[in-house]
Parts: C-alpha cells; structure tokens; sequence
C-alpha cells in the first residue's frame, strides 16, 4: 500500500519540480495562467511557524507513543517514520 501512494505520488512531484526549474531558469511563460489563488503577504503564515509546527508536533507525537506504548513496545524511530511517510501519504489523500 505504501509503495503505490509514493508511485502514485511521483508524478505530483515531477510536475513540481519541474515547475521549480521553470521558475529557476527564468523560462516561465507569459502565457501560462495561473489557476490558483493569489494572497497577499501578510495573510501567508511563515515558513518558519510550519517547521516550528511540524518539529514540534512529531516530537510530541513520539513522545506520546513511547509513554502510551513503551519503548519496548515501539521504538521512538518507528514512530519518527510513521509521522514522516504519513506526511508524504497524506499529500496523496
């Protein structure tokens, strides 16, 4: 099951990256539209209160599943894992 969301995933990932490069290489296209929705600066939240948010939440997260469980029972880095591939799965859902 893991292995056909990251192969259905790959795609997705491809045309971001390829959108990347675009960006990068300064070839994007005046005639592209762009289809989304466009917000000003001061409603985006910053970069870094979502990776402050992610740390945080994964942390307490393994934290939470080694009292609950044991460590015996599930090791902190299985949980680490479990947080890191259910973020990139999610994408998918």
């Amino acid at each position: 099951m893991c292995t056909d969301a990251l192969i259905s995933l790959l795609p997705v990932a491809f045309e971001s990256f390829k959108r990347l490069l675009r960006r990068r290489g300064g070839a994007a296209s005046e005639s592209e539209e762009w289809r989304g929705e466009i917000e000003t600066d001061d409603r985006l939240v910053p970069n870094s209160w979502v990776l402050i948010g992610l740390t945080l939440s994964v942390c307490v997260g393994t934290l939470l599943v080694s009292l609950v469980f044991g460590v015996e029972m599930i090791k902190p880095w299985a949980s680490f894992l479990g947080f890191i591939l259910g973020g990139l799965l999610s994408i998918i859902g």
